[in-house]
């Protein structure tokens, strides 16, 4: 009897899908959109494609990140929802040695009424070698910049 009425419960879980279709805004990811996918309940994976107007001219950007959970499952997903984030953004348009930032960041994933769709929010840090002349850099001694990220995920299963 107890096994029958496990199974029951099991089949009323509503499944979340491992991939999710992302778009959002951020530094140093631009105005980007790109694909996770939710390797287990404590990493996730994510590649992203950005594009960022910049006196008279558009910039690109390519993006990776691993983003690695932590803390108690939410009730409605029964996932982690707080994070850790590393990732790194690459511009094709940038000379060497700025082509490259390395990105750290902790944010919350925040899910929607239909638990498939919802918004991540995070903030942190990445560092942009040789930038230390730049009027908005946090820490012009380590070339470190502030990162705001608001992105929105969307699954269609």
């Amino acid at each position: 009897m107890l096994i029958l009425f496990s199974s029951k419960l099991k089949a009323q879980e509503k499944p979340v899908s491992k991939s999710k279709f992302v778009f959002g805004i951020s530094a140093p990811e631009l105005i980007h959109v790109g694909l996770n996918y939710r390797i287990s309940n404590s990493n996730l994976i994510g590649g992203s494609f950005g594009l960022g107007p910049s006196l008279g001219t558009i910039w690109t950007s390519i993006s990776l990140e691993h983003r690695l959970y932590v803390g108690k499952n939410s009730q409605s997903t029964n996932q982690k929802t707080w994070f850790f984030r590393q990732g790194t953004t690459f511009f094709p348009q940038a000379r060497s040695p700025r082509q490259f930032t390395f990105n750290l960041s902790v944010g919350k994933d925040f899910v929607f009424r239909n638990i498939k769709n919802g918004f991540t929010i995070d903030a942190g840090v990445f560092y942009l070698p040789d930038s230390e002349s730049s009027s908005i850099i946090l820490i012009r001694s380590l070339n470190l910049w502030p990162s705001l990220r608001f992105q929105f995920y969307f699954s269609n299963k």
